[in-house]
């Protein structure tokens, strides 16, 4: 747990002027090895200093960095400073003067050489020529909401207000006023995957002008660390307000769970240019901005604009004179709510071009930028700084993309994904950030041009990225069956966002890429070791939101093309075009006369079994919940999602009635082992099974309720009743070879009566 300390102010800082003296940075270095996998340092730290400790490493070595008090106690502990970032950040506050430990060591048991800067002060990226004007801590509870800070500002100033949380969860918003209390800027997460808030501002006129930090919704408690600086190095965000035009309206309101969305007529003529921005004033809004034709197919989009908010803007030249629809709505996959500005104005043609390049040149590598250009794909390079590779694994990267093309496109039959102006696709090969690759869409172009025979709404232009050398992943693959791992797994985003960029089923993107992998790239492939989310944790249910299991759950794809052949998969995205969420699979599954809860029952039993053909590759097998081991009741409080399964192991011999006492959604299946496979009895809620003559068995309870939309889960207890039976026994209905059956040691439950 990390000390709060409230109200306190570090010593020397002054609301405005010079900048307070600090200590000098203190720098240590080390090397994990096999005989030394974790190493410990001391640091002398007085009461009240704001310390930030972070780690580096050439070698990209994932770290875990934990901070542990005088008296051994864990205070912090932190893996990722920020998705796709391996190395590791932590701010601190100590409560009392002592001598703390920085504990060092590698995610997964992950060895290599490292650095360990301790810093005193908040680390928020500033330059060396900042001007640090405040820094402290601020408390928030019930009473307290919000604290003000003023500062004196010259013309020409760029300030920079950034928030750090110290309590884990704290989601701080920033607000900057001028003196007569207009908002000049505010932001609530500044965009690197934290709760944390940032603003960068240029001051045109000279004045004092006050930044206020608040929590999101106004009712967050715990403590912050803020920082109040000027940076003339700092990187100004793109200002949409700057842009010229003539306005055209002006609307204000609020979305929420009420009214998530509202529409207004706007009336251009031919050859218009439409500037829309919506702006949050108030809440955790995310806007989400649509133009939709006199046809009903969406013209422009917009979701969030680039600029380190989540507010939208888009420029749209209108080709005839008609009426649009200008929808703003809150992102659809979260339940934001907040008061909004929505401005139109009419600006010159030139802002299209302005906006969409914000995106197509977000790509910046490292040193001069080399091309190698085929028949179909741009692979931009260097060979200097962080994102350096080589030219034969640039040449080799190119090879694999065009062989990944013919693969996907040409034998698979997947739709041929947008292309650029120049009718190649476009990747680079750079640092990653921690991840393998990542692919981002450029352009929302709506109809995909490749598809003569369908219309999409939402098919999208992408780039994408490559890692250039994969180092500090934890991989023992080599590199070049990494990279066309992850080529194929990127090309095949590229592929989605053909049919659609906003499918509302979004576990398809990172199951289906996932699945390609295990079908194309045969051994090159890097997705059995996903499956571990998914078999640790089965309860949860299909489209869980936990991190991970998008990815691992690729093997419903799996167990899917096993039943009714590969080409359903391709259908699945097919739908997508025209369906969204859950129809977009179900229409599908009505092609073949099955339900979504039927399909996943069946692939928790297939998981179960390790049916796959990959499954000797898998790292463990499915989590058994508890053991029966004696007639009784037992008794699971909850956690069962939708579509969710427990595996309880049953190590009782003879004939026994099962009783399920629970939700009406609730189903048990007797999973047993006999002659080479695994039988599959189901038992509704109340059955008898006969364990003569299986060598192992196991009850599978299933949860059969789908949730409201994806991702929308919850869970449900119950009971499960085992008494002696002499009645007939249910019988078999499927079977699973047992050829890669492997059963994980099971807990006994612990709360029978």
């Amino acid at each position: 747990m990390r000390a709060s300390i409230v109200g306190l102010a570090i010593a020397g800082i002054f609301a405005g002027g010079a900048a307070a003296q600090t200590p000098a940075d203190q720098v240590f270095s080390g090397e994990l090895t096999d005989s030394a996998p974790q190493l410990v340092f001391d640091l002398p730290l007085e009461a009240g200093q704001i310390v930030t400790l972070r780690t580096a490493s050439t070698t990209r070595l994932d770290t875990v960095l934990t901070l542990l008090g005088p008296d051994g106690s864990v205070l912090a502990f932190n893996d990722d400073q920020e998705p796709g970032v391996l190395t590791s950040r932590l701010v601190h506050v100590p409560a009392s003067s002592g001598v703390y430990r920085a504990q060092i060591e590698g995610y997964g048991g992950a060895l290599g050489s490292f650095s360990l800067t301790m810093g005193f002060g908040l680390d928020v990226g500033l330059s060396d020529a900042a001007q640090t004007l405040r820094e402290e801590t601020v408390s928030f509870d019930m009473t307290q909401t919000e604290t003000r800070f003023d500062a004196d500002l010259a013309a020409g100033d760029i300030l920079v207000a950034s928030t750090f949380a110290l309590t884990e969860d704290l989601d701080s918003t920033l607000t900057l006023l001028d003196g007569s209390g207009t908002i000049l800027a505010q932001n609530d997460d500044r965009g690197d995957g934290s709760l944390n808030s940032q603003i960068v501002y240029l001051i045109e006129e000279a004045g004092r002008y006050q930044v206020v930090v608040g929590t999101f919704g106004g009712d967050g408690e715990g403590d912050l660390a803020f920082s109040l600086a000027t940076d003339p190095e700092a990187e100004l965000p793109f200002d949409f307000t700057a842009i010229e035009g003539t306005p055209l309206a002006l609307h204000e309101g609020a979305l929420g769970d009420d009214q998530p969305s509202i529409t207004y007529p706007v009336a251009l003529q031919a050859g218009q240019t439409l500037l829309v921005l919506a702006d949050t004033v108030s809440g955790d809004l995310d806007p989400v901005l649509r133009l939709t034709g006199p046809d009903g197919y969406p013209v422009a989009m917009n979701d969030d604009r680039g600029d380190g908010s989540l507010n939208s803007a888009f420029a749209f030249t209108a080709p005839e004179s008609t009426t649009y629809e200008l929808e703003l709505a809150r992102y659809r996959s979260g339940d934001s709510s907040g008061e909004f500005e929505l401005a139109l104005s009419l600006v010159d043609a030139s802002v299209v071009g302005v906006l969409r390049d914000l995106l197509e040149n977000s790509v910046e590598l490292s040193g001069p930028e080399l091309l190698i250009q085929t028949e179909d794909f741009r692979v931009y390079y260097t060979l200097e700084g962080v994102d350096a590779s080589s030219t034969p694994y640039a040449e080799l990267v190119a090879e694999t993309l065009q062989e990944v093309l013919e693969t996907q496109v040409g034998r698979i039959g997947w739709a041929e994904p947008v292309r650029d102006d120049d009718g190649r696709y476009r990747a680079y090969i750079a640092d990653a950030d921690g991840s393998m690759g990542v692919t981002q869409p450029v352009q929302i172009v709506f109809d995909n041009p490749n598809t003569s025979d369908v219309r999409e709404a939402a098919a999208a232009r992408t780039l994408f990225i490559i890692d250039n050398d994969f180092i500090g992943m934890g991989k023992t693959a080599p590199v070049e069956s990494l990279m066309r791992a992850t080529v194929t797994h990127e090309f095949n985003h590229v592929v989605q966002f053909g049919y659609d960029a906003e499918e509302g089923l979004d576990w398809l993107y990172e199951a289906t890429a996932s699945w390609i992998e295990t079908t194309t790239v045969g051994s090159d492939q890097d997705a059995t070791d996903y499956t571990e989310t998914d078999f640790e944790t089965p309860q949860l249910c299909w489209t869980t939101t936990v991190e991970g299991h998008d990815y691992g759950q690729w093997t419903l794809l799996q167990s899917m093309a096993d039943s009714y052949g590969e080409n359903l998969i391709v259908q699945v995205w097919e739908n997508s075009v025209e369906l969204d969420g859950f129809e977009t699979l179900q229409a599908a599954l009505d092609e073949v006369d099955t339900t979504i809860p039927d399909v996943i029952q069946r692939w928790r039993v297939q998981n179960y079994a390790r049916a796959y053909d990959l499954a000797p590759l898998f790292p463990i097998a499915v989590h058994r919940q508890h053991t029966v081991d004696r007639e009784g009741r037992w008794t699971l409080k909850g956690g069962l999602e939708q579509l969710g399964a427990n595996y309880l192991g049953f190590e009782l011999d003879g004939r026994y009635a099962i009783t399920l006492n629970g939700d009406a959604n609730l189903e048990v299946l007797a999973l047993g082992q006999r002659n080479g496979q695994i039988e599959v009895i189901p038992l509704g809620q109340e059955g008898v099974i006969d364990t003569a003559g299986f060598e192992s068995t196991a009850l599978m309870v299933f949860n059969r309720a789908m949730p409201e939309a994806p991702g929308q889960c919850s869970g449900v207890g119950y009971t499960i009743e085992v008494s002696p039976s002499t009645r007939r026994p249910a019988r078999s209905a499927y079977r699973f070879p047992d050829d890669h059956f492997d059963m994980e040691p099971a807990e006994v439950a612990a709360d029978q009566p």
